[in-house]
């Protein structure tokens, strides 16, 4: 029994003794491995996967250079560049959904021109010769109007 306990410890202490031999991954490596996740977890996904499949890419061989042990500094260069390119892939994703709400605000902005437009009725002076408006009654020119009766103006093409 008590050999086999002395078996046991060796065992245990060869184990340790291995894991120790094994080196950490630099921390170019880490971040990199960080910065791929933040950028997959992002609107990069729907929006830039082409951006961030070179980051995955990258990011794959410079785990390939650490698995290989002398080419750690090798290692450390490709994990920089993975990192810069999932960066990339999550801005290009941010910008591009940035743009997409641009997109929606624009269109509903001027759809609800179009419908302030349609329900209220015209305001200002209308222009000499126009079928609605009396006679007598001057024109007025965009110099002339408010700022909101300008925009209005602006919008009709007078």
């Amino acid at each position: 029994m008590r050999c086999n306990q002395r078996v046991m410890a060796v065992l245990a202490l060869g184990g340790l003794m291995g894991c120790a031999s094994a080196p950490l991954p630099p921390k170019e490596l880490i971040s990199a491995r960080k910065s791929y996740e933040r950028a997959r977890a992002s609107a990069a996904a729907e929006l830039a996967p082409a951006d961030l499949h070179g980051a995955r890419e990258a990011l794959e061989r410079a785990e390939r250079a650490f698995a290989e042990e002398h080419e750690l500094t090798e290692a450390r260069d490709l994990a920089y560049l993975a990192e810069r390119r999932a960066q990339l892939a999550e801005s290009l994703g941010r910008t591009a959904a940035a743009e997409r709400q641009r997109g929606a605000a624009l269109q509903a902005y001027g759809e609800l021109q179009l419908a302030l437009r349609r329900k209220a009725p015209p305001r200002g002076p209308a222009r000499p010769g126009d079928p609605a408006a009396p006679p007598g009654q001057p024109a007025t020119t965009p110099a002339q109007a408010s700022a909101r009766e300008r925009s209005l103006l602006i919008l009709q093409g007078r």
